[in-house]
């Protein structure tokens, strides 16, 4: 006895395939879409945190400059590394840059501690406030050209700046102002950090 089967092969129209390709696409676009918002979101934070602590470091090293010196008896030259350096009241852009704060303990280092520097690159006579470089075989965050031991020292998006300012009414007073900019990456903007706190020879 034979029997005759007739099978039709029905496959997906054109119409079909394409709302399948689009409704897969949607599926997979939104978890990606969140995901890579989240991970955007960590690293600014993490940029953030870093621009604090760096902020909070220049703050601290500028408190360790008066104590250090109050313990000294200097007297009313309370701040003489940063007034020194023209870091003092400078204006027109010009700033400070704290250099090697991890080696502020050395002697032979403490004449490059402190440096002036312009945030206007246009004006002449100062140099332009340089990056911070981090060095990855002690995990700390300086500037390479003031240290010579052979460290290995690589560029960061970070540059800090600090502007001290003394009050004109009260010569025991000064403010404080550290800025730390930075740029993730070439698509986005320039970021800042400002961190300003009032310091006195107690």
């Amino acid at each position: 006895m034979n029997k005759k089967f007739n099978i039709k092969n029905k496959g997906f129209t054109l119409v079909e395939t394409l709302v399948a390709i689009a409704i897969l696409s949607l599926a997979i676009t939104g978890p990606m879409v969140i995901a890579q918002k989240g991970v955007s979101s960590s690293i600014y934070a993490r940029d953030e945190v870093t621009a604090f602590y760096l902020a909070q470091e220049a703050v601290e090293y500028v408190r360790n400059v008066r104590d250090t010196n109050r313990i000294a008896g200097y007297g009313s030259d309370w701040l003489s590394e940063f007034t020194a350096a023209n870091c003092i009241d400078a204006g027109g852009g010009q700033r400070c840059q704290i250099n090697g704060i991890e080696d502020f303990d050395v002697p032979s280092r403490e004449s490059e501690a402190i440096s002036e520097c312009n945030t206007l690159p246009q004006q002449s006579g100062v140099d332009t406030c340089q990056p911070i470089s981090f060095d990855s075989t002690k995990n700390l965050y300086g500037y390479s050209e003031v240290d010579t031991s052979g460290d290995t020292w690589t560029p960061t998006e970070y540059t800090r700046t600090v502007d001290i300012k003394k009050e004109p009414s009260n010569s025991n007073e000064a403010v404080v102002t550290v800025s730390v900019s930075w740029q993730t990456n070439i698509f986005t903007p320039i970021e800042s950090f400002t961190v300003s706190e009032h310091i006195f020879a107690f």
